[in-house]
C-alpha cells in the first residue's frame, strides 16, 4: 500500500479561503503555486483572480474537484509529501476493542448511507452526506489509509482518509447537512458516528462506494 505522509504547517480549519480574502496564508498559497510554475504574480497575500486561476489550474492537474477555492483537501495536496510502501503484516495485527476480524464498508450513494459489515453481515448503518453533482463522490473499491483524531473544522472529530487522491470519511461541522449531496467528494457523518466507526476500522479496511 503506498503512503502519503504530510507535515502541516496550519490547521486544516484555518485553511479554506477563497477569492477576496487576504493575509499570510494567502501568500503562502501564492508562493507555493508560483514554486510550482502556475503563478505568475505578485506574492502580495491577496487572494485575487490570478491567484484562483492559478490554484484551479493546480486542481486540475492534481484531479481535484476544480473549485478556484483552496479547501483542507487541496492544501494537504500543495504540501511536499514523503511517500513510502508499507507491506501487509504475515499475520494481522490484533484490533484492539474494535471486536471485528473482517471489518468492511459499504457507501450507497443513492440511500446516502454508509454500512458497516463484519464477514458480509451489516453491523451497524449511518446516515451520511456525499459529494455535489459537479463534485461527486467516487465510485470504486478503495481502503482506509489513515486515521487522524481531531482534525477541526469542516472535517469535525475524526478523518478517515482512503487511498485515493485526497478522499476520506469524516465527520462535521454542519450536521444539518447529513443526508445530502454537498460536500467536495468526501463522505460526512455526525461526529459521534464518525468516531464510533473510527473505533471499528483500522488501516487497510476495504471502502467500497457504490451509487
Amino acid at each position: 500500500m503506498n503512503v502519503r505522509l504530510i507535515h502541516l504547517p496550519h490547521r486544516l480549519d484555518m485553511t479554506r479561503i477563497s477569492e477576496g480574502a487576504s493575509g499570510p496564508l494567502v501568500a503562502e498559497l501564492q508562493h507555493i503555486l508560483a514554486a510550482r510554475g502556475l503563478y505568475n504574480g505578485d506574492v502580495h497575500g491577496r487572494f485575487d483572480a490570478e491567484t484562483r486561476a492559478a490554484l484551479a489550474r493546480f486542481q486540475a492537474e492534481q484531479r481535484l474537484p476544480v473549485t478556484g477555492e483552496l479547501t483542507p483537501l487541496t492544501f494537504c495536496r500543495l504540501q511536499t509529501a514523503e511517500k513510502f510502501t508499507v507491506e501487509p503484516a504475515p499475520q494481522p495485527p490484533t484490533r484492539g476493542k474494535s471486536g471485528l476480524s473482517r471489518p468492511h464498508i459499504l457507501i450507497t450513494k443513492s440511500k446516502r448511507n454508509l454500512t458497516l459489515l463484519e464477514n458480509n453481515t451489516p453491523f451497524r448503518q449511518w446516515p451520511v452526506a456525499i459529494g455535489k453533482p459537479h463534485t461527486p463522490t467516487p465510485v470504486g473499491n478503495f481502503a482506509i489509509a489513515t486515521k487522524i483524531l481531531n482534525p477541526g473544522g469542516v472535517l469535525g472529530t475524526r478523518w478517515m482518509g482512503l487511498n485515493y487522491d485526497s478522499y476520506g470519511i469524516h465527520g462535521t461541522n454542519a450536521p444539518w447537512c447529513i443526508g445530502q449531496m454537498v460536500s467536495n467528494g468526501c463522505i460526512r457523518m455526525h461526529n459521534p458516528h464518525a468516531e464510533e466507526l473510527f473505533a471499528l476500522i483500522f488501516i487497510g479496511t476495504p471502502v467500497y462506494i457504490r451509487d
